[in-house]
């Protein structure tokens, strides 16, 4: 067990959990079901038993209308040791936006686009192989600090209904505080702690809720992380780690970790985009305004 010390040190533990018969399953145009790639970490403070508020263990979210999230990325990286799946976002006809867990130790990524259900290519759905990826050269595996990554595509994407551009946030929108808004996080990933994951693209809605009320659970939130709430049992184990957490039309987070099983009531985290504005910028063809 990973335990968070008083001394509020945080370990990841990497999970990859085994959906079913899905693994190395090829399906759609070549689509592969991998195991999902999620960062978990044992909670300073336990959530609410779910036998006492059953009703709250709500996991699975709700299927998101075909395409109306157009810019949401599959990937499956592989390395030496086997393969994995995460989640992205398109931010440029050339380059994906995720979690540099999802790009660590690989050795190659493909990145499927235009996809709504992983069983059942949809018209127009592209495959894409990665030329280079880049994780934040202060990425840190131990505390899942920095947990941003960029993917150069091998070719460029065209743009169509069902393949369109995530919008990131303004710099005039760094600072701004998102407290009590809601956010929406979507992908294919777990619907539950030890469940499966889901074949068509789900998403859940949750409040932004501030880091301290987060640091009460994890007692480990940084500044360039953001949180929702786990009110309802809607976590991000409904999205794959690396996908995009959206409030308003912006990009605000990518899904980094949760806590250990999903349980009902627990905060997820996210990498804070607007901490790495110039970052991103720096390393992809991506302009900020």
């Amino acid at each position: 067990m990973v335990i968070i010390t008083e001394f509020k040190m945080k370990v990841a533990v990497l999970v990859l959990a085994i959906f079913g018969s899905a693994f190395a399953a090829s399906i759609g145009n070549d689509v592969e079901i991998p195991p999902f790639r999620h960062l978990e970490l044992d909670p300073i403070r336990p959530s609410e038993e779910p036998s006492r508020r059953p009703h709250l263990r709500i996991i699975n979210g709700y299927e998101v209308v075909p395409h109306s999230i157009n810019y949401q990325a599959y990937l499956v990286a592989r390395s030496s040791s086997g393969a994995w799946s995460c989640g992205g976002s398109l931010i440029t006809n050339r380059y994906v936006l995720t979690a540099a867990h999802c790009v660590d130790g690989a050795t190659s990524i493909q990145v499927t686009l235009g996809a709504h259900n992983l069983r059942n290519a949809a018209s127009g759905q592209v495959t894409v192989s990665a030329s280079t990826w880049t994780m934040h050269p202060r990425y840190n595996s131990r505390t899942i600090d920095n947990d941003v990554a960029v993917i150069r595509l091998a070719s460029n994407v065209g743009l169509t209904r069902g393949i369109g551009l995530s919008r990131l946030p303004r710099r005039s929108d760094v600072g701004v505080n998102l407290v009590g808004r809601t956010g929406r996080v979507s992908g294919w990933g777990l619907t539950s702690g030890s469940g499966s994951g889901s074949n068509v693209l789900l998403a859940v809605n949750n409040t932004v809720i501030s880091n301290v009320e987060c640091n009460s659970h994890y007692g480990v939130v940084r500044r360039e992380e953001i949180c929702l709430s786990g009110a309802g049992g809607r976590t991000s184990c409904n999205g794959d780690s690396g996908g995009p957490m959206i409030v308003g039309n912006k990009q605000v987070g990518i899904v980094s970790y949760g806590s250990r099983g999903c349980p009902a009531g627990a905060p997820s985290v996210y990498v804070r985009v607007t901490k790495f504005l110039d970052w991103i910028q720096s390393n992809s063809d991506w302009r900020a305004s």
